[in-house]
């Protein structure tokens, strides 16, 4: 007996298997279009033919043999934050001072900078053996006839008398075995900046920076440093013994004012920037003197760490300058010394660390007498 079935079986379609191999070219050739294009950027030619270099399986020092047959790396681009860190001027080395005598001097300000005062200042050193002639106050009037290529760009030096004359004054001091320091003031000037204000620190609405000292040049300017050697150098040209740079410094502000300059950098702004890197921009400039090159200090606490007052670091200034001359007095420079003494390297530190002092002689081997009101 036949069995009956409960469910009726549905016809079986026949499978058409040869649309799948159709399915897999037209994947295949849809992906070789993909790399065909996206593989072009990776494409190297050479003159043995064209090379695919993926990124993935570079090592970073892929190699090619140019037409010359050297071998090229080609290194991949890397993006690297450059970031500048503030001048460091702690590592400097110590270079100055060597073979640095006493300088006994006499300060003659410019006002007296004229035949006949030289002549009484010059009857006065008894037991002195210096002069130390300010030869360009913070006027800016230079008191010799100078050819520096600012000098002469803007009209700054001067024909007259006394210039013509200076050259034979200093000869015959020298004849007579006074020992020459010239003083020039660096960063305070009343002429260069009637000239122009290229040079100058401005305050935020543009006018020239001026406080009760005068209007301050600008310390982070590469000219201005220039200027200064060749000013240096004129005056050792000239018969000069020794340059001493006074008004190396930022101005001291009571409180905080919006200040531009006349170059960019990279770092934040800085007096001790700005200032120290003057000072060791001008002694560099003056690595082969013969002579001495000197620079003033105005404040105590730059005798020991940076004065972010006045910029400077006296600390700096011994390691690439000859001396360092502070005013002070006979009480507290005897502080003074023991302030400075361990950052003298080289040298004697009573003969590299000059007191400026007024109306006395004070204990030591160097010093420098500025006449004052008598009290």
């Amino acid at each position: 007996m036949a069995r009956v079935q409960e469910f009726y079986k549905g016809r079986r379609k026949r499978r058409n298997y040869a649309f799948i191999p159709f399915i897999v070219l037209l994947a295949l050739f849809s992906l070789m279009l993909v790399l065909f294009y996206g593989m072009q950027k990776y494409a190297v030619i050479s003159k043995d033919g064209v090379k695919i270099e993926l990124p993935i399986l570079n090592d970073g020092k892929s190699a090619e043999v140019d037409s010359l047959g050297r071998v090229v790396r080609q290194f991949e681009p890397v993006s690297v934050p450059v970031i500048f860190d503030e001048a460091d001027f702690n590592s400097v080395k110590s270079v100055a001072g060597k073979n640095v005598q006493p300088v006994r001097g006499i300060f003659i300000p410019a006002v007296n900078v004229n035949p006949n005062k030289i002549i009484e200042y010059a009857a006065r050193l008894v037991v002195g053996n210096a002069l130390v002639m300010e030869m360009k106050p913070r006027s800016g009037v230079c008191l010799w006839e100078s050819h520096a290529q600012m000098a002469m760009a803007y009209s700054l030096t001067q024909q007259n008398e006394l210039t013509a004359a200076m050259p034979e004054i200093i000869q015959k001091l020298k004849s007579q075995d006074i020992y020459l320091v010239a003083q020039i003031s660096c960063c305070i000037d009343e002429l260069l900046p009637t000239r122009t204000t290229a040079y100058c620190i401005h305050t935020e609405t543009g006018l020239n920076y001026t406080d009760g000292l005068g209007t301050w040049l600008d310390p982070y300017n590469l000219d201005l440093r220039t200027w200064i050697a060749e000013m240096v150098q004129e005056l050792y040209d000239l018969g000069f013994d020794e340059v001493v740079l006074a008004d190396v410094a930022h101005p001291s502000l009571a409180e905080a004012i919006p200040l531009s300059y006349t170059r960019e950098i990279s770092t934040s702004r800085s007096s001790v920037v700005a200032v120290c890197g003057l000072a060791a921009g001008v002694a560099e400039k003056l690595r082969d003197r013969e002579k001495l090159l000197s620079i003033y200090c105005k404040t105590r606490e730059a005798l020991v760490r940076d004065d972010y007052t006045t910029g400077q670091n006296a600390v700096l200034f011994m390691k690439v300058y000859d001396r360092v001359y502070l005013e002070t007095d006979k009480f507290t420079y005897p502080y003074n010394i023991e302030d400075m003494e361990g950052s003298v390297r080289i040298g004697n530190v009573y003969d590299r660390l000059v007191p400026v002092v007024v109306n006395y002689i004070p204990d030591n081997t160097s010093w420098v007498l500025v006449d004052g009101p008598e009290e």
